[in-house]
């Protein structure tokens, strides 16, 4: 890594360009969840939560914890390029694979049957003091298998690619070892006899005695790791092994060395493409990281009826725009960073083509299978410890920053400056306008909110003035009342206003004293029952009147809370604040939910998230005080990982009704 910078974007399609000549594990900087004994969430689960999570997996036959690992960094992103087809790079025949060396002066006999199946049989046999394993391919394709795996084994012996695999030595004649062998098995004899035996060679490999197969009581972080190394230096011999699953593999307990076996489906160097080699990687990612290591976590051996939580975790969430810049592409990782980096909020992260891996997470189903039970424990975990293990169900925000110091170039790459983002104010209503004040708005707000009616229509005003919730003699109310005006200019400007991520606004003016009077006393008829806590002052703190901003009416919205909230409104949320960034404004307080409204949709009319109260942000016009990129982005992080992180699995624990909506019988 660079002074500790990590990548969070999924860069699968920039490992795809150099692999599998450069491994993943070498890239600078690193990243994310390549090497997840670094960063692996279930570093931090409690082990007082294995008991409950081990029953429900085996209620509901799917692992409660199969996200602990993180994300899948090897998923592409992105279709591969035209150039995907690795070409044929070894220019010499490979040698082929050579018989055995056998003696008629050496005692052969079977000593074990290590494997018995329908397309195969493996017996540990001595040759005088050597012992060896011979495996014979039985049934259907036999042959083809046979083939297969002897040239798989050419082709590595040829690549030195030897740690990492079981010697061979080659293979030998069925008939030799039926003649001169002694205890050959009854039922080798009745395969035989069954003429299910169409290849009468063998491959003999050496005898691995103290490996065990892979499985949830061996299985490690590191063990992990190890593995899918392994499985890179077969891609880099341009061996697709053909077959990534856990029994292919072979754990020594004491050394941690690592042995994948099992080659009859492998393909060999000028039928390979990059796209196969890679995702086989991300094949083998997904069985270690999102199975065997939850699995061994919690103690749970699943059985063949299991369910595969890819089946319920989609990568990738369907497009609702179509998007309209072609992501850059650069020669490093950081450089490809950097340049989509600096380009926010210029170009709207939504807007690249193909779409930023995981800005908006697919679509999870897993949660239909929690048990009152587990939720239960999940909750008492976090009332004691303040841990909730589903802070990690989502996955990591993509657009996380872990080097402050990452633009290294001039002002336009740090800052976004005024020079090009001129906007055009808003305009002044004449004071003199006729408003009819119908309904003060108790809602949490700092200013306060009126339902008016200026000709036949009716609007939001948010009136702000020197006293209002205590501020009197505070010199905090106009500069507030400067800010959001200046806001709303760029938001109108922009086309933030247009598309509905903030409300519409339809301009300022400043208060009269007839204006004042008919907004206390709406504020005191919304007090009926007791004195108004405040009331609405003529002028600022500086001797100036007092204003307003007349902004869109938005009758049923709502605060986005734990009982209304879902991914697809967290979705919408991050995408109304993106527009109000790509107006050139840092909102300054969006994780305060209150500032973000939800309307439902009614029929063919979607939901919609608005972002309320700029009176905090700050604007790329004020030459005072330029944003730094930086902090458009660290916003956007925030709301996300406040939605996905918290929110959401906030609600899938705590939810209030008597049974979860979403829960499936069991």
């Amino acid at each position: 890594m660079i002074h500790g910078y990590e990548s969070h974007f999924n860069f699968s399609s920039h490992i795809l360009k150099f692999y599998p000549e450069t491994s993943p594990w070498d890239l600078t900087p690193e990243i994310f969840s390549v090497r997840p004994k670094q960063t692996a969430p279930c570093l931090d689960f409690p082990d007082s939560l294995k008991p409950a999570a081990l029953e429900q997996a085996k209620k509901s036959k799917l692992n409660p914890f199969h996200f602990m690992c993180g994300r899948n960094p090897f998923v592409l992103d992105m279709p591969p390029p035209p150039d995907a087809t690795i070409p044929v790079t070894v220019s010499e025949a490979v040698p082929p694979l050579m018989s055995w060396s056998v003696s008629g002066d050496v005692q052969y006999e079977f000593v074990d049957e290590l494997h018995v199946g329908d397309s195969g049989l493996v017996y540990r046999i001595r040759a005088g003091h050597d012992v060896r394993v011979f495996k014979l391919h039985i049934g259907q394709d036999a042959s083809i298998r046979f083939r297969t795996e002897m040239d798989a084994y050419a082709y590595l012996a040829s690549r030195n690619v030897v740690e990492v695999i079981p010697q061979c030595f080659g293979w030998i004649e069925l008939g030799f070892l039926l003649e001169c062998a002694r205890g050959v098995p009854s039922r080798l004899l009745a395969v035989l006899r069954e003429e299910k035996i169409s290849v009468m060679r063998g491959l003999v490999f050496e005898d691995l005695v103290d490996a065990q197969r892979l499985s949830v009581h061996n299985i490690s972080l590191d063990v992990g790791e190890s593995a899918l190394q392994a499985l890179h230096q077969f891609h880099s011999a341009y061996i697709l092994h053909g077959k990534p699953v856990k029994d292919n593999v072979l754990v020594f307990p004491e050394t941690k060395r690592v042995v994948w076996v099992g080659f009859s489906h492998a393909v060999c160097q000028g039928s390979v493409t990059r796209e196969a080699l890679l995702a086989e990687l991300a094949e083998g990612w997904a069985f270690i990281y999102q199975r065997l290591v939850p699995d061994g976590f919690i103690g749970w051996e699943p059985g063949p009826d299991a369910i595969d939580p890819r089946t319920l975790v989609d990568d990738v969430a369907p497009v609702l725009i179509q998007p309209t810049h072609h992501r850059p592409s650069k020669p490093t990782i950081k450089e490809e960073t950097v340049a989509i980096l600096a380009s926010y909020p210029d170009i709207n992260l939504f807007s690249w083509d193909p779409p930023i891996f995981h800005l908006t997470p697919g679509p999870r189903r897993d949660h239909q299978y929690d048990t009152d039970e587990f939720l239960e424990a999940v909750k008492v975990e976090h009332r004691q410890h303040t841990f909730n293990p589903f802070g990690k169900w989502y996955g990591p925000c993509p657009c996380r920053i872990d080097e402050p110091d990452i633009f290294t170039g001039g002002p336009d790459e740090r800052c976004v400056h005024g020079a090009s983002v001129q906007v055009i104010p808003i305009r002044q209503i004449p004071t003199e306008t006729q408003v009819e004040f119908v309904e003060y708005l108790k809602y949490s707000s700092n200013h306060p909110l009126l339902r008016v009616r200026i000709g036949s229509a009716e609007y939001l005003l948010k009136i702000f003035s020197m006293n209002w919730k205590g501020k009197k003699n505070h010199a905090a109310c106009k500069p507030r009342f400067m800010t959001e005006r200046d806001a709303y200019s760029h938001l109108t400007h922009h086309g933030a206003c247009a598309a509905g991520a903030v409300p519409q606004c339809h301009g300022w003016f400043e208060l009269s004293r007839a204006h004042v009077d008919n907004a206390n006393a709406a504020i005191r008829r919304a007090y009926a029952d007791e004195p108004p806590p405040w009331l609405v002052s003529p002028v600022f703190e500086d001797g100036s009147p007092s204003a307003a901003i007349v902004l869109e009416y938005l009758p049923e919205s709502e605060e986005i809370t734990l009982d209304n909230v879902t991914p697809a409104r967290a979705e919408l949320a991050v995408r109304s604040l993106s527009r109000v960034h790509c107006s050139y404004v840092v909102h300054g307080d969006v994780t305060n939910m209150k500032n973000l409204r939800l309307i439902r949709g009614h029929g063919d009319t979607p939901d919609r998230v608005v972002v309320l109260d700029f009176d905090h942000s700050r604007m790329s016009s004020w030459k005072r005080a330029w944003p730094l990129r930086i902090r458009f982005y660290n916003e956007l992080m925030t709301l996300w990982a406040h939605l996905y992180s918290w929110m959401i699995p906030m609600q899938r624990t705590y939810c209030k009704a008597t049974k979860h909506p979403h829960a499936i019988e069991l």
